[in-house]
């Protein structure tokens, strides 16, 4: 099976394949002239709507392309079939691609009143990666060479081969995620949402992510198929979709196509974390969609829906009064009431933008965060839901869109100074809400609930309704781990005091701290101590032990 190797995700490759790869980007680029000279012409001087010329334009670039790829760019190789099989090969890539570029288009236009030629453009160079890794291993691939060996560097192929391969059998992935202490992850591919937790040690892994090639051929709908313990998510253009296979084992095993394997923010919110929540739950431990800070070591939960402003207080809370950060967006909660940390990079979303000062970003980062906050902010999202609805390739659109205009993301110690937490004990729960001004107590009964539906709504995007429940952890099946998640978050927060905040604006952060801060009744309970997870950074502030109400513990 052809997969893709990590010399074409890190810069290590050898002279051969840099050569080729530069002349596969001068063959690209030229297409793109004759692409765009052909859009522009049959659009302003025959008055074809655009749309309709992106698809005639790219027949011409196809054909040039083709022409200069099979004569110059991968010249000199002993290609594995005929040269009209290459060329429909070929041309199936470019027009599946439309797929993917007539929705970009017309919503880099439409949507972001982008010119049609730049947005054209902009589509174009985007998908030049994912053409190349296809062209480079299935429609130019040289014969196979029985010589080739494992290198120095851990690849199996000699520096003249073209078969795309991943990490050797019983070779370390290159990246390494020990999270909390409770769960370990590896992955062929970087996870930015896990750098906090990265790691050089060496562990058997709960779960393993390589990069393969899944599907084959293109099809006119999505398909999710099981077989056994392995469930495919396959979309509409084959092995070049945003794809992935999941074995449910030990470890879980996901294989990632090329394409969602070089979007990783799409890898990771589609897909890998929907399996952390309910390898957490087997666990016995809560991945809650939420925020979390803390007041004296203190913790309060801050749960409401996607884009509600959890981020912008947060921030405003930890800059400007002094708040300990535990988490922006995933808590993991220990059903001994303590939250631990999860600290993603927090997604600066338009209204967050107002929460941060000048000086606290670059000039040149800013400027670029106007237009990425746009793309992935609530009414972003909501367009790309939409799409969900629809009969397209959604995971390929947003991995593309994804690549284009990464998500603006930071880490919250980039962007204020902070006292970072590993764990503490839950004292305050706020659900936060938009709308006529409400302040009150909620019982833990009636909150459940709503905490639950909070972190279903982080997972709303395709293809997560259709994934999740084929979801099967040991003896357990979606349905059994979703009560279970629902039993360990009741135990969790049994001693914590809960309230509903319903504000018209984004007034949390003037109105926490007076209930945070408030003195509350002593317990004179015996209390128990709790250890919090090992290997705490450098920078974390906290005592040991964490003291919970005996009442408040389970064993």
């Amino acid at each position: 099976m052809t997969v893709v190797s990590l010399r074409l995700l890190r810069p290590q490759v050898s002279r051969a394949r840099f050569g080729q790869a530069a002349r596969f980007l001068l063959v690209g680029l030229s297409g793109v002239v004759v692409n765009q000279f052909l859009l522009v012409f049959l659009t302003a001087s025959l008055g074809i709507h655009y749309l309709v010329s992106a698809v005639l334009a790219t027949q011409g670039s196809t054909t040039w392309n083709f022409l200069g790829n099979e004569r110059w760019a991968f010249a000199g190789r002993r290609f594995a079939g005929p040269v009209w099989a290459r060329y429909i090969g070929y041309s199936a890539i470019n027009n599946g691609s439309l797929i993917l570029r007539i929705p970009l288009l017309w919503a880099f236009t439409e949507l972001l009143h982008v010119g049609y030629a730049w947005s054209n453009l902009a589509t174009l160079v985007v998908l030049f990666v994912g053409r190349y890794l296809v062209a480079d291993g299935w429609i130019w691939r040289a014969k196979a060479d029985p010589a080739a060996v494992a290198g120095e560097d851990g690849v199996v192929g000699g520096a003249g081969s073209s078969a795309l391969v991943a990490v050797g059998p019983g070779l370390p992935a290159p990246y390494r995620y020990d999270i909390a202490g409770i769960l370990f992850v590896t992955s062929e591919t970087e996870l930015p949402e896990l750098a906090a937790f990265r790691t050089e040690a060496l562990g058997q892994p709960d779960i393993r992510i390589t990069i393969a090639r899944v599907g084959s051929l293109p099809g006119r709908r999505i398909a999710l198929s099981r077989d056994g313990d392995s469930v495919r998510y396959v979309e509409h253009l084959g092995a070049l979709g945003a794809n992935f296979r999941v074995t449910m084992g030990s470890p879980i095993e996901v294989e990632a196509s090329p394409l969602l394997a070089l979007s990783r923010h799409v890898l990771y919110t589609n897909v890998l974390e929907a399996l952390l929540r309910f390898v957490l739950v087997s666990k016995g431990y809560v991945l809650l969609h939420s925020a979390c800070i803390a007041k004296d070591g203190r913790a309060a939960l801050l749960s409401a829906q996607t884009d509600t402003g959890k981020t912008s207080t947060v921030i405003r809370l930890v800059r400007d009064r002094g708040y300990q950060f535990l988490s922006d967006d995933m808590t993991i909660i220990d059903p001994r009431g303590v939250a631990r940390h999860f600290p993603k990079p927090m997604t600066l979303s338009y209204h967050t933008m107002h929460s941060i000062r000048g000086d606290e970003i670059p000039a040149r980062q800013r400027a670029a965060l106007a237009v990425q906050s746009r793309i992935h902010s609530k009414s972003g999202r909501s367009f790309g839901k939409t799409l969900g609805t629809l009969n397209i390739p959604i995971m390929s659109v947003n991995s593309v869109v994804q690549i284009a205009v990464p998500p603006p993301k930071h880490h919250i110690d980039r962007l204020v100074e902070c006292e970072m937490l590993s764990a503490a004990t839950i004292e305050h729960v706020f659900l936060m809400e938009r709308g006529d001004a409400l302040r009150e107590r909620v019982a833990l009964d009636d909150a459940l609930g709503q905490l639950i539906d909070n972190t279903d709504d982080a997972y709303g995007f395709p293809p997560f309704s259709s994934f999740a429940p084929q979801i099967r952890i040991g003896d357990d099946d979606y349905a059994a781990l979703r009560r279970r998640e629902s039993e360990l978050l009741a135990t969790a927060l049994q001693g914590a005091e809960i309230w509903r905040l319903r504000v018209p604006g984004h007034e949390w952060a003037e109105l926490l701290p007076s209930i945070i801060e408030a003195p509350r009744p002593v317990d004179e309970r015996e209390p128990v101590a709790i250890p919090i997870v090992p290997d705490v950074p450098a920078q974390v502030s906290i005592e040991l032990p964490i003291e919970v109400p005996l009442g408040d513990a389970t064993t």
